[in-house]
């Protein structure tokens, strides 16, 4: 069972975006998933985005961005919320993914917008929609204005809010303005802070939780900022973010997903290297990320032994 209390929205909370294992050779290595999923289920998140940016889902064919749907569903067996991250260029493979995803049991689907080409608003609006009613499930935008062709308005986000099976945005963009409009505009959507290393200010901002890869490696810190703000604890919260913001610092000079790997192969969840043209890190990066991941990590995945509980 999750150890933290439900937050207030049924899809909110803290969703660790998972990273996808390979072997060395650049094959999935679905083996890893049942650890990987005990190893964050026991820090406390709410529950797993899976097969998004962080899983590397565009380096993989959609036969195997199927499997790892379904193998990290089998892997969880119900004890967490799961979104399934199933957004493509073609609308016809997006609606394939969704599909898979319900079979397997996820709670909501999300999709990036369609990418590359300079789709018109109605073109976008029309692949939402069908995505939407491709699956009794609830559709979460991904709003990503980096990495998208036609990044989305207010106005084209509220307009595809208003869709009944369209429930909320994944914000990764740091116009925490536009997000604070959003929730404003829809109250009743679920809107989730997108970079780690601003979730305080999102959560402050109206988000109802988080999306990100650093939780991989530090989800408990995610639940406690939460916490600690949902309780009243700004300084609390934003002492818990800075410790946060250190280790991804290290991620950004190292590289976000390889570094995240790199981490979880020294915790204990060795998920094998990123797919080309990731690179692998050098010497030096390794070692930073051991520096870092001794100094402000290990004491994360330490549960206490009978010597250390507390004196009756």
């Amino acid at each position: 069972m999750n150890p933290n209390p439900s937050p207030p929205h049924a899809l909110g909370g803290v969703f660790s975006a998972l990273i996808t294992p390979f072997h060395d050779d650049g094959r999935l290595n679905l083996d890893v998933l049942p650890a990987l999923a005990e190893f964050e289920l026991a820090q406390g998140i709410h529950g797993f985005y899976v097969g998004g940016s962080t899983g590397e889902a565009f380096l993989q064919s959609p036969a195997e961005r199927t499997q790892v749907l379904r193998a990290f569903a089998a892997a969880v067996r119900g004890r967490a919320k799961l979104i399934a991250h199933v957004g493509a260029i073609h609308t016809d493979e997006a609606v394939a993914l969704a599909r898979a995803a319900a079979d397997a049991g996820y709670d909501a689907v999300s999709a990036i917008p369609p990418f590359y080409y300079d789709f018109s608003p109605a073109e976008v609006r029309a692949h939402y929609h069908r995505l939407a009613q491709a699956t009794p499930l609830p559709l979460v935008v991904y709003n990503f204005p980096a990495k998208s062709a036609r990044p989305l308005s207010t106005a084209d986000l509220l307009a595809l809010l208003a869709h009944p099976r369209i429930i909320g945005v994944k914000h990764t963009s740091q116009n925490l303005y536009q997000l604070e409009r959003l929730k404003a505009a829809a109250p009743q959507a679920v809107i989730y802070n997108g970079f780690d290393e601003m979730f305080v200010g999102g959560l402050a901002m109206g988000a109802d939780g988080g999306i990100g890869t650093t939780y991989n490696v530090m989800g408990g810190l995610f639940v406690q900022m939460m916490d600690a703000l949902r309780g009243g604890d700004l300084e609390r919260a934003q002492a818990l973010q800075r410790r946060a913001n250190e280790v991804i610092d290290v991620l950004i000079e190292v590289g976000v997903f390889p570094g995240t790997k790199a981490m979880l192969k020294l915790l204990g969840v060795d998920c094998g290297p990123c797919r080309e043209p990731f690179a692998s890190l050098s010497a030096a990066q390794q070692a930073t990320v051991e520096r870092i991941t001794d100094s402000h990590l290990r004491a994360l995945h330490t549960r206490p032994g009978p010597e250390d509980a507390p004196e009756a």
